[in-house]
């Protein structure tokens, strides 16, 4: 009969390769994991939903994690809605991220809650920082965060469509009122409010308020009552779409670059999302409207870090990050004003639109830093969008509001 197996000692020779391949890929696998077990693994919990944003966040990790051999940063985003709810929870739960990316008037919430660890004597940067970005993460005198950098509001405006109607960009609110109506038709809204409940709908409104002569602690005054009236005027004449009560800032501003929108008022950092959705949009960003004072407002977040066995990792990939050349190297990309005076003095060289934005910073002024401002916050906005919607007097919905606050300044609730 004729044998057609494999001679013994060609098994044999095949067993020996397959198991030294075997012992190849094991041993592979053990490097892999023993490289992956060398190094402390950290995670940052962050809301940016811009892609710029994101990607140069993601940049900086990776430069940092190529950098050295001891740590590894990872990052989560969690949508801005759903942002403050699960950070909350999770301090609650003692479950929390060594890092968390907060907004500035955030922050003091946060910090009573669950307190951040003290940067102070850790991060040398620190003592280069201009005040309103310290301010906020600052508490007994001791500063407990790393702001990420500056915003303020602007107004956005499309050049070409005011060019077509023979418009000036608006000075007063007069002439605002007027662009917004001359500019409506049935395809293009004169003016959009971020109205989506929360502190984004706030943040585009005090402008309006402040520069009335209105204020959150009196919200039921006469001058803050006519820059609701304003709002509610312009969204029952069709001037300001209702569908602004389900628009966060970078939903708006998608419309923006649409097109579909010939005024908002919005974080200067959208300019360049803008330019990525539609780099042929000819647009503007200039001071906001005002009868008196220009006013706009202050912006940006703040890095906590989380007390625990990570907390000195932390601490090393905010040093990083706050370098000053390496600062000065990523701040642009974020679309955010420096938080330290030197780096801003020298931001947006070559770029006329973003200079400008660096002007209008110098008008913005701070909201509240306190515990209960989030609350205050939450009030004020969803009177903006009960104004928008109608439905109720404004005289009856700012009375309800003014109750609200009093009781939330008193303890009440």
């Amino acid at each position: 009969m004729k044998r057609t197996g494999k001679p013994a000692s060609v098994i044999l020779v095949c067993l020996l390769l397959a198991a030294l391949a075997a012992g190849s890929i094991t041993g592979c696998k053990k490097e892999e994991k023993a490289e992956a077990e060398k190094k402390r693994e950290i995670v940052l919990w962050h809301y940016w939903d811009l892609p710029q944003q994101r990607r140069t966040l993601e940049d900086l990790v990776y430069d940092f994690n190529h950098s050295q051999e001891a740590i590894r940063v990872k990052t989560r985003y969690i949508p801005d809605a759903d942002f403050k709810k699960e950070l909350a929870l999770g301090m609650a739960d003692n479950k929390t991220p060594d890092i968390a990316l907060v907004d500035s008037v955030d922050f003091r919430y946060f910090n009573s809650m669950q307190p951040f660890v003290d940067l102070t004597d850790e991060i040398g940067e620190l003592g280069q920082y201009l005040p309103a970005a310290v301010q906020p993460c600052t508490v007994g005198g001791r500063v407990l965060g790393l702001p990420s950098g500056l915003n303020c509001t602007g107004l956005f405006y499309n050049a070409a469509l005011f060019e077509a109607a023979g418009l000036s960009v608006p000075g007063t609110w007069e002439e605002f009122y007027e662009a917004a109506r001359i500019l409506t038709t049935d395809d293009i809204c004169g003016y959009a409010q971020i109205a989506l409940q929360g502190e984004e709908s706030l943040y585009a409104f005090l402008p309006i308020l402040w520069s009335m002569g209105g204020d959150v602690d009196a919200i039921d005054s006469p001058e803050s009552r006519q820059a609701f009236e304003l709002l509610g005027t312009m969204a029952r004449n069709g001037y300001l779409g209702k569908e602004s009560i389900s628009l966060t800032g970078s939903d708006l501003a998608g419309q923006f670059a649409d097109g579909k929108v010939a005024m908002m008022f919005n974080g200067i950092m959208m300019a360049d999302y803008i330019r990525e959705q539609n780099n042929e949009l000819d647009f503007g960003v200039t001071y906001l409207p005002a009868d008196k004072d220009r006013v706009s407002v202050v912006g940006g977040e703040i890095f906590g870090v989380m007390s625990g066995d990570n907390e000195a990792a932390s601490i090393e990939f905010l040093k990083y990050i706050s370098e000053k050349d390496r600062l000065a190297s990523y701040i642009d990309g974020l679309g955010l004003l420096a938080p330290r005076q030197d780096i801003m003095d020298e931001q947006f060289a070559d770029d006329v639109l973003m200079r400008q934005c660096v002007d209008i910073f110098q008008t913005a002024r701070m909201r509240e830093i306190s515990v209960e401002w989030p609350r205050v916050s939450a009030v004020a906005a969803d009177a903006i969008d009960e104004v928008i919607v109608g439905g109720r007097s404004v005289d009856e919905i700012l009375k309800e509001a003014a109750g609200a606050i009093r009781d939330i300044r008193e303890g009440v609730r």
